[in-house]
This record gives structure tokens, sequence and C-alpha cells, in this order.
């Protein structure tokens, strides 16, 4: 485009949607009526006339200016189909296909948007707060040093947390595209970005759903007078199985009855009984502990237990002159092996061997899990908005009234002490800061794509400003609050059994199936708690997986926008694949398989597509690009003001991806074989694990070079310097799509933000800063030699 001789005389800037290139003598100038602007529009040669067409559009408020006569025809915004029939240049039988293809656009159905505002925040919500603030959180928090956690958590919020969620609700928002899609139009050779978001969503969404069909199997397990696991009497218990009940009765009974032991689910002193444990130390007293040498490396030695508490390395099978309570490194729950044995029937490990054929009762709950996130999602965002505001606010109910029972239970203040005090000397360690990053990360669930998809239904001029606060700060002070709840639980673990909190604090499905389940079996009216509990876990994980269900769904629809008419049996497909592909899961040796996906499918591939999304939205779209695409759709122009646009490329530009590629350094460079408690995975598992997070990470490279090549085949194989960078700049440069739903935005008047929007005669639709945007501090427009944004 040539430049103007004069420039109009408002920041808008009129655009015409002539089909011809009629000469300049033959063109009929604007004409006002009432402050609203119309067109004569000449008849095309080849008789493709908008206005012809009986199409009769009228404009919003158009100031329009003298242009110079060297543009070229002048396109009105909301006449606009398709910016390639601007171009005079363009062979009339190329324009006759763009029309073509514009009418067919036309019958491709909508995308849809949220009915309301609070679909859209209560989805984002129940979207992060999810099954990890409930154990997770507070499980580093006791791991890495209690209250001292918090100093690097609460600065990685800032440093990650809110950059990162803002990024991905804005480009969600502002292309109104699911992350399939939105990569390969902000910059075409990132679309591999895309890929790798699908990809690492769909494994993530296989294993997620099956933690949903075991709160399911749970949940209906809770539907009895006497809970499955609320004693030792059962089936499926073993030798070492401890009830803190029975345990508890046997100490009282030792006050009138000497010399009774607590071992092999029985109270006695029946000497026979007693003498058989005795002939058999090594069974019951024998156990391993973890030491560490001078030079701090740790190493495991055999012990003895002297007590029941204490096991001695420097002890030996002599030490032990008569038969005492079951150790504490012995005993197993009976929630504990109600998961295991009863539930998970778990394998010795993951060798085909071991792994067996599905259960039928996991596959039902497995099954059941699937049939609910398909009705939930069948009509799309219209149905999961609504149920949003159940699942969405349910767990905060419950919580709020486990957390009241939690801290009036005994010993619950020692759980809160170990939860809250700082331990400092643990600041000086580099693992607690890449714990609190990494936390951070998967609390919020950022670079999951579930965000992007989420955004993408949302009216264009939503505050995302707004809506980025209340998400962030009300997830991390769920896993806050959530905490108080769960050490209290610990505390009063710990209590009744004679045990520092330590020693009963565990992670993950440990907290989750075996604590709490614990724990609801020593409260007053045990089922009512445990349908409870479970209920929440079942609503914490759904909505969850409503945003990695609908990550996936949005990702075949963008790509296939005319299958939408038929979402019905696209949800039923994907649901079905979804249920096939998770039997195995549902086998004696799916525990395993579970772990290693979370470890490898949902760890390093999220931190590169986090740290590749800052890198892509602040050099190669152009950070500037950014924050104007915020102030247009939110009107925030104080965005631009020059301090906080410094204070903001501090993070966007430097810290924030910084941050997150160290830590996946840190990660790479400390890699150990993967394993779950004492087993150690086999070679192969591990290697099936790095398959999939480097198909993951690779396909963006892989994708970007194809993408090249093939641009520079297409374009005639150019050798000059010139042609082989105006190659790279189409393939770094962000597509006419990208600023589509904004365009459609500005044409129905619903942003009041002061840019405009122009065709130039190759084709491209650039956008104007107007006069009341103020620009200021950092303005980086990307790697492009004419910036997409113009100046004034």
């Amino acid at each position: 485009m040539q430049h103007l001789d004069k420039e109009p005389a408002k920041s808008q800037v009129e655009l015409n949607d002539n089909v011809s290139s009629p000469s300049t003598a033959e063109r009929k100038p604007p004409v006002r009526k009432n402050g609203h602007v119309n067109h004569a529009m000449d008849q095309a040669n080849d008789g493709t006339n908008h206005h012809a067409n009986g199409e009769h559009h009228h404009h919003h408020h158009l100031d329009l200016g003298e242009l110079g006569h060297d543009m070229g025809l002048v396109l009105l915004p909301h006449m606009i189909k398709d910016p390639m029939l601007a171009d005079p240049h363009i062979p009339q039988e190329e324009r006759k296909s763009s029309i073509n293809k514009g009418e067919m656009e036309e019958d491709i159905p909508e995308r849809g948007n949220w009915t309301g505002k609070l679909d859209f925040l209560l989805s984002c919500l129940g979207y992060a707060v999810g099954l990890g603030n409930v154990w997770r959180f507070p499980y580093l928090c006791f791991k890495y040093g209690g209250g001292a956690f918090l100093v690097p958590y609460f600065l990685m919020l800032l440093f990650i947390g809110f950059p990162c969620f803002l990024l991905e609700l804005t480009i969600g928002q502002y292309s109104a595209m699911g992350p399939v899609t939105v990569y390969s139009n902000i910059s075409p050779m990132f679309k591999g970005l895309g890929i790798a978001n699908f990809v690492a969503q769909s494994f993530v969404g296989l294993y997620y759903n099956m933690i949903i069909a075991w709160t399911i199997y749970y949940l209906f397990a809770s539907f009895t007078s006497h809970l499955p696991w609320q004693d030792c009497s059962n089936n499926f218990n073993d030798q070492f199985c401890f009830s803190i009940a029975e345990y508890t009765d046997c100490v009282e009974q030792r006050k009138n009855t000497s010399d009774l032991v607590y071992i092999n689910r029985n109270c006695t002193n029946e000497p026979a009984f007693l003498n058989d444990i005795m002939s058999n130390k090594a069974l019951w007293y024998k156990h391993t502990k973890e030491l560490k040498h001078p030079n701090e490396t740790t190493y495991k030695a055999d012990c003895w237990y002297t007590n029941a508490t204490f096991c001695n390395e420097n002890a030996t099978e002599a030490s032990i002159l008569k038969p005492f309570d079951l150790p504490v490194g012995k005993r197993d729950s009976s929630s504990s092996q109600y998961l295991k044995i009863s539930v998970l029937k778990e394998a010795a490990s993951i060798e085909p061997e071991h792994f067996g054929t599905p259960d039928w009762a996991l596959a039902l709950s497995l099954l059941c899990a699937w049939i609910i996130i398909f009705l939930c999602l069948v009509k799309g965002i219209k149905s999961s908005g609504k149920v949003v505001y159940v699942t969405a606010t349910f767990p905060y109910l419950v919580l709020i009234i486990l957390l009241i029972r939690a801290v009036t239970l005994d010993g619950a203040s020692d759980g809160i002490y170990f939860y809250l005090v700082p331990d400092t000397t643990k600041l000086a360690n580099i693992e607690v800061w890449v714990a609190a990053a990494g936390q951070i990360f998967f609390s919020l669930s950022v670079a999951g794509g579930g965000l992007i998809t989420l955004a993408s239904y949302n009216q264009f001029n939503n505050n995302i400003l707004r809506d980025t606060l209340i998400v962030c700060i009300g997830n991390c002070s769920t896993s806050f609050v959530a905490g108080f709840a769960i050490f209290s639980v610990l505390g009063f673990m710990a209590k009744q059994i004679g045990l520092d909190v330590e020693d009963v604090a565990t992670s993950g499905t440990g907290l989750a199936f075996v604590a709490y389940p614990d724990l609801v079996t020593k409260l007053p009216l045990p089922t009512l708690w445990a349908i409870l509990f479970f209920l929440m876990l079942f609503t914490l994980g759904l909505d969850s997986q409503f945003a990695i269900v609908e990550t996936i769904l949005t990702g075949v629809l963008d790509y296939q926008p005319k299958l939408r008419n038929k979402k019905m049996y696209v949800v039923a497909g994907v649901c079905i694949v979804g249920f096939i592909c998770g039997l195995p899961l549902t086998c004696p040796g799916g525990g395993y398989l579970l772990d290693l996906l979370d470890n490898y499918a949902a760890v390093w591939p999220y931190l590169f597509i986090g740290a590749t999304e800052l890198i892509l939205l602040s050099w190669v779209y152009g950070y500037s690009n950014f924050i104007d695409d915020l102030v247009e759709m939110t009107n925030a122009t104080w965005l631009n003001n020059k301090y906080v646009k410094y204070f903001l490329a501090t993070f966007y530009m430097v810290v924030s991806p910084l941050i997150i590629v160290v830590i996946l350094l840190i990660d790479w460079a400390s890699y150990k074989p993967f394993t779950k408690g004492d087993y150690e995975y086999p070679g192969w598992a591990n290697g099936i694990g790095w398959f999939i997070a480097m198909f993951c990470i690779l396909s963006v490279p892989i994708v970007m070079i194809i993408y090249v090549v093939m641009k520079w085949f297409n374009s005639g194989q150019p050798t000059d310097k010139d042609g082989s960078m105006d190659v790279l700049e189409e393939s770094y440069r962000h597509t006419n799509e990208w600023r589509a739903n904004a365009f459609k935005a500005y044409e129905r008047g619903e942003t009041t933000a002061d840019f405009g929007y122009e065709a130039l005669a190759n084709g491209r639709l650039i956008r104007r800063r107007g006069a009341d945007i103020r620009t200021g501090g950092i303005d980086n427009k990307g790697w492009r030699k004419s910036a997409d944004l113009t100046s004034l």
C-alpha cells in the first residue's frame, strides 16, 4: 500500500467492498445522509455485487475523511466479505472463486457464545479449580517447608500465573478460535502448537476421566450403612491392615487387661498367637529406612523395629524380646487396601504379563463417566454453561462444611501448625521454587488449551482483565483454604494413631482416596459424609473434564466447521473413542499407566507450550500488538501507559518465559526413571512416556520446518534474499482470519476502542490505531518489516 497524502479526519478508515476495479473516474463518491454513509456501487463486470444480490447494509457512525487517490479502492468495513476482492491485480476468475468461497462460508454454522457472563466465569473457575487443589497444594506445603512454600508460590502466581492466564484468555476471546486453529492464524509456521495442545489434552482427558470414574465407583459404594473400608474385617484385607477404631479399642482394653497386642487384625494376649508372631519376626518387625551419607546423598538400609514407632538400623532380630503392636511402617489402612485390592485390583507391575484385563466394575464406571460428559456437552456450551452453576459451586459448599468440621477435630491444631509454620531453610533449595512454579502452572490449567477454548465463546468485549483476577485469586485461595481442611484431618489422624503429622501425610490419590475415606469413618453419619465428599470430588473433576473434552471438540469442529450441524454425532464419537482408549486404565495394571500418562503427557508438553506461547505472542506476533488486542476488547487504554507497558513487558517478554524454560531445563537435567512408590518403571515404559512427551513437543519445530519449506516451494523456490525473506514473512505473519472476529465486532459496534480497519491492495486486512490510543513505552511489533498496527 502507498502512503496516504492526507490522513483521515478521524481514526477510522473507510473501507469498500467493490468486487471489480473501475477507474477512478468511474467511481462514485460516498454520500452522507444523517450522519450515516451510503455508497452507490458500480455494477461489477462479472455481475456479482452485494447490492445487486439484495444485501443492504447500514453502518454505525463512520466519520469519513478524504483519502488520497493513490490509495486505490476504499472499502466500507460492513461490506467486506473477503479482502482478496479489494485487490485490482487479482484476476476476475480468482475473484469469482473468492466470492464463491465467501458464499460457502456463510453456510457454515456459527460457533455459538455463552448465554451469560457467569457461564464463562464459572466454567473458567471450575476448569482451574480441580482435583489437584484438594491434595497437591497442601502436600507441597508440607514437603517444602510449610508456610515457607507460600513465598515462592505467590511470587510464581505473579510471574507466571497472571501473565499466562491472561494471554490465553486474550487470544481465545480475540480470535473466537480453539487452540488447534488459533496458532495457525496468529503465525502459520507455529501451527504445530495446536497439534501439541490437541494431543496432550487427548491423553490428559483419557486418564482424568478415569479418576472421575473412581469417584463414581466410590460414590455408589458409599450408599450403605457400613462403608466397605470402615474396618479390617473384609475379605480383601490382609494381615497388615490397621484399623484406627480397633486399635483405639485395644488401647482402652489395656487398662483392664495387661499384655494386649494389636497385630494381624487382632487385639489379643493369647500365648499361641503371640508365639507365632515371635517365630516370624522378620515378617512383622523388619523394615527399611532412608538414611543420608555425609555428602547428603540418600540410601536405604535395613532396620528392625524395637517398638511400634522406631526402626533402628543398628538393631538385630535378637533385639526384639517380646511382641508389640504392628509397627507404623507396616501398617496399611483399610481404605488403602480397599483402593489397591478391591477397587483397582492393583497388579505387581506394568509389565504385560501382570497388566491383566479390564475389570467390569471399573469399566462400567468409566462408561458412566463418558455418558455424563456426553449429556453435558451434547448441546455445546449452552448445556455445559448451565451445568457449571452446580459443578463449580457445589465443591465450595462441601469444602466449607468439611473445613468447619475438620478444624474442630481433636489434633487439628497440630496439623494446622505443621501446615503454616515456615521452615525458611527450605527456600535455599531450588526444588522448592521449581515446585511452586509448577504448581501455579498446573493449578491454573494454563497451556492445556482449555482456557483458549472457553474464552473463544466469549463476546468480543467481555472484560477478561476482571475475569483473570477473579479466577487466579479464587483458584489460589481455594488451594490455600483447602490446606486448612486437609491438614486438620491429618493432625486428627496423627493423634489417633500416635504418630507425627509428617508420617501420615501423603500426596495424590493417597490423600483423596485413602486419607479422606478414612476420615469419614470417624465422623458421625459416615455414610452421609462419604456421599458428600465423593460428590465434591466428582464435581471438581467434572467441570475440568468439560473444558478438556470441549478443547478436543473445538479442535475438530474448528478444523471442519461444516460438522457443527452434526455436533451431537461428533461429541458421541469423541466419547466412544475416549471410552475405548481408556479401557486399559481399568485393568489391574491401569493405575501404573495412569501415573505414567500424568507424569509425561501433562508436565513437559504443557511447560513447553506455555513458554512457546509467551515467546510467540511477545516476540513474533509482537508485544505491542498483543497489548492493543487487549485494549481493543476491553477499552482499557491505561494499558498503553508508558510505565504500565514497560512493567508488563518485563514479564511477558523476559521473566515469565525465562522462568518456564529454566524449570523445563532443570527438570530434564535432573531426570530419573519414573517411579511409583518403591516401584521403578521399566525402560520400555519410560520410553513410551518420552515418546508421548516428545511427540507433543517436537511437533512444533517439525511442522514449522515443513510449513516454511512448502511455502518456499509454492512461492517458486526463490533464491534471492528478498524473495526468501518474503516467504519467511508470510510464514510468520498472522492471517486475515486472525482479525476476522475483531472486524465483525467492529462492524457491529461492539467495541468502543479507537481502532480502524483497512484493506491493502494486496488483500491484507490491517488495523490502525486512532487518535485516542495513547502509545508509550516499549513498542515491539514483532518480526515484520511493516508493522500490522501503524502509528498515527
